[in-house]
């Protein structure tokens, strides 16, 4: 029974002593002789301002593009066929894998991207309707404003 009234009493404790450092974190980020507090507080703010996905460029560029496809008409479809061409390659996996050399032979003979200039791909890409909002997430951060850093 001792053992069970300790560890409520311990449980009790770190409540009290989380509480407490997280009203202290706050009561310090507002005070007017900008005191910061130690390395400890530094190193736990920084840990929370990664683990809240803000992390750098790279993290928001990747943010923007999963954006970006979220919202793309081909999402779809890649996502009707996923399962057909799963089935069919546990069905069939030699002829799945012979397709799948001989489309790709198809396309380095037809060579597709010599057909769309680079100029018809940017214009393509700035009608789209998603771009302000992949822009928007490209550059939003979670609490950052240092967006090349």
């Amino acid at each position: 029974m001792a053992d069970a009234a300790d560890r409520l009493a311990r449980s009790r404790l770190a409540i009290v002593e989380y509480v407490d450092r997280k009203e202290g974190r706050r009561g310090r980020s507002g005070a007017p002789n900008g005191a910061g507090g130690d390395e400890g507080d530094q190193w736990e703010a920084a840990q929370a301002a990664a683990a809240s996905g803000g992390g750098g460029w790279f993290a928001r560029i990747k943010r923007a593009a999963k954006s970006y496809w979220y919202h793309h008409p081909a999402r779809i479809g890649l996502q009707v066929a996923t399962p057909m061409l799963a089935s069919y390659a546990r069905k069939h996996p030699v002829t799945y894998v012979g397709i799948a050399g001989v489309a790709g032979a198809l396309v380095m003979v037809a060579r597709p991207w010599r057909l769309v200039s680079v100029t018809g791909v940017l214009v393509a890409l700035a009608k789209s309707p998603q771009l302000a909002s992949v822009v928007m997430s490209a550059m939003s951060g979670g609490g950052d404003d240092d967006f090349f850093t």
